[in-house]
């Protein structure tokens, strides 16, 4: 005991005369698994975050989280890493909690064909996972996100027919903001603002370990991918809205003069391509290279049924893309409704359950190109202010607490619920270990 306490003295001495980082030198004594920066894990999809000046990892055991977020005395906040696709999975001079190391459960649930999920877990390797039992989940459009995908409100080509993947959920386990652990389920807790701050708003509230979902049958999917002119889209958004829930658009526009759809429904139609489910989803991008590794950052809107007016708005969206900063700045959009208007407002975090359309907007730099950056998030306010007549809402699925849209994102995405939101952040997180609301 005197040698260990010994041991904490010196790493608390040596922490006065270099700071946190000291702390990769004496991993022998740490309790918590902080790991360096240099090691080979955890995999940052996101260039930013994979650039950024982290101060290290931290790699809890299940055991030992609880611990870890309770005693953490390093810069707040915390970030979290499980998929690694978002910009603030690192940040600089910031820690990173690792989920994807030790945390990658998963049991399939044969009696009532649901899944439990570890936040190790990429959602295309649930998909991949759940193929053996004929079963699938309602995914996006990538498999890299984690278990953020879900947490944040998760919707996909099977959303107008399931809902949301956040409405999906059975069970969520893992530890508070001030490290108690919970276990709350749908069943006990639903109607509870603990179960509806998480179904929407969890990565301010908690860190998730694992979730038990509902699951679907894997079905054939027919898709179509056109070209299409820009012209044409306010109409082709027209009739996906007079369609029925066994379809859904999707489209990105990053040409000057063309939109790429992706039609995805559950039967044939002349034109139409067979796939076997999710797992063979063809890229929204088309064919279309990849833009240079660049740096990014997204925000993704909300908005109803509102096709026609999206055709007032087409000159001055023209006008930007074609005036883009950076091969990598876009715009993309898919469709939601039906299934997805079934939840009550109140049921989770998620509140906007008029919405039709979820436009995401993309702007990037190359690396280190100060300037392009700020060139690039002016393009991303401009685009916004243009669909801001059609889109009033966010869908959170990314944050952006360094930047100053942060608290403008805050109030569209959660609406009259952000007050009790902040009640419920502050009696689960007081010291704000995780992320500010």
């Amino acid at each position: 005991m005197a040698a260990d306490q010994n041991a904490k003295l010196l790493l608390a001495a040596l922490r006065l005369l270099f700071g946190q980082k000291v702390a990769l030198l004496f991993q022998w004594i740490d309790d918590i698994g902080r790991i360096a920066m240099d090691s080979d894990r955890p995999v940052f999809i996101n260039a930013q975050a994979a650039d950024a000046r982290c101060s290290g990892l931290v790699s809890p055991l299940p055991e030992t989280l609880s611990d870890c977020i309770r005693d953490w005395s390093g810069p707040r906040p915390l970030r979290l890493c499980g998929g690694g696709t978002t910009s603030r999975a690192a940040a600089d001079d910031h820690w990173t909690v690792d989920v994807q190391t030790h945390f990658k459960r998963f049991d399939w649930e044969p009696a009532d064909q649901t899944v439990w999920i570890g936040a190790g877990w990429r959602m295309g390797e649930v998909i991949e996972a759940l193929l053996p039992y004929g079963r699938t989940i309602p995914a996006g459009l990538s498999g890299l996100p984690g278990l953020g995908y879900v947490l944040t409100g998760g919707m996909g080509p099977l959303s107008r027919q399931v809902g949301l993947a956040v409405d999906q959920l059975l069970e969520i386990q893992g530890v508070w903001g001030d490290g108690t652990p919970f276990a709350l389920s749908r069943a006990a807790d639903a109607g509870s603002l603990e179960w509806r701050g998480l179904c929407g708003a969890a990565p301010f509230l908690g860190v998730v370990s694992e979730v038990r979902m509902t699951t679907q049958p894997v079905q054939p999917l027919w898709v179509e991918q056109r070209s299409v002119a820009l012209d044409q889209l306010p109409e082709l958004m027209l009739q996906a809205e007079a369609s029925d829930s066994s379809n859904s658009l999707q489209w990105h526009w990053e040409s000057d003069d063309a939109v790429q759809s992706l039609w995805v429904g559950n039967a044939a139609w002349a034109g139409a391509q067979r796939i076997d489910g999710l797992h063979q989803l063809p890229s929204l991008r088309g064919s279309a290279p990849l833009p240079p590794r660049s740096h990014s950052e997204v925000v993704g809107l909300l908005g109803p049924a509102a096709a026609e007016a999206w055709g007032d708005l087409m000159p001055e969206l023209c006008r930007l893309l074609q005036r883009r900063p950076h091969p990598g700045c876009s715009l993309a959009c898919q469709q939601l409704g039906a299934a997805t208007r079934q939840v009550p407002v109140e049921a989770t975090s998620f509140v906007h359950r008029n919405a039709e359309w979820k436009p995401w907007i993309t702007a990037a730099w190359a690396p280190g190109d100060i300037s392009g950056q700020s060139r690039s998030l002016d393009w991303l306010d401009a685009v916004w202010q243009i669909l801001q007549p059609v889109c009033t809402g966010v869908h959170l699925a990314q944050l952006h607490d360094h930047l100053p849209f942060h608290r403008r994102e805050l109030e569209a995405a959660f609406g009259p619920w952000l007050p009790e939101l902040r009640k419920l952040k502050q009696r689960l997180d007081p010291a704000g270990t995780l992320p500010s609301l």
